[in-house]
């Protein structure tokens, strides 16, 4: 609930409604607090790596809690270089390795703990970046 004031970018909207699918003019505050944690286990299990896919709704409600950017999805979607198959490299040597390097950013994937779990909630840890030791911890 504290995000939900402070989480108020261009598109955040979208997500949440998205998301929780809100009526018109409903109080969002009060629609959240009323949404069963039912509706939060398939980011559970896909967080946990119970399950390897999830929807983009939830994969965008994900990317809301943990603040990462840029967001929605197709935003972020649209900001990955696409490869051509006509410059893809076979033989890679130094060289054109380094050149790849120097080209594209490598990006690691947060490691993701869950640190508490019982029937009704389940909390989780994740670094996202560990050089500016950045770390979220979510509970759902």
């Amino acid at each position: 609930m504290w995000l939900l004031s402070r989480r108020n970018e261009k598109y955040d909207q979208g997500i949440l409604n998205r998301f929780f699918k809100f009526k018109e003019g409903e109080n969002r505050l009060f629609a959240i607090e009323r949404v069963k944690g039912d509706k939060f286990k398939p980011i559970v299990n896909f967080l946990t790596g119970e399950t390897k896919s999830t929807t983009p709704a939830n994969l965008e409600l994900i990317a809301w809690l943990i603040d990462f950017k840029p967001r929605p999805l197709s935003i972020y979607l649209r900001s990955i270089p696409k490869i051509e198959e006509e410059n893809v490299i076979l033989n890679v040597g130094s060289d054109s390795l380094r050149s790849l390097k120097e080209e594209f950013e490598i990006v690691e994937t947060p490691e993701t703990k869950v640190i508490q779990r019982n029937e009704k909630s389940i909390t989780i840890i994740s670094q996202i970046n560990p050089s500016l030791k950045i770390t979220t911890i979510v509970s759902l």
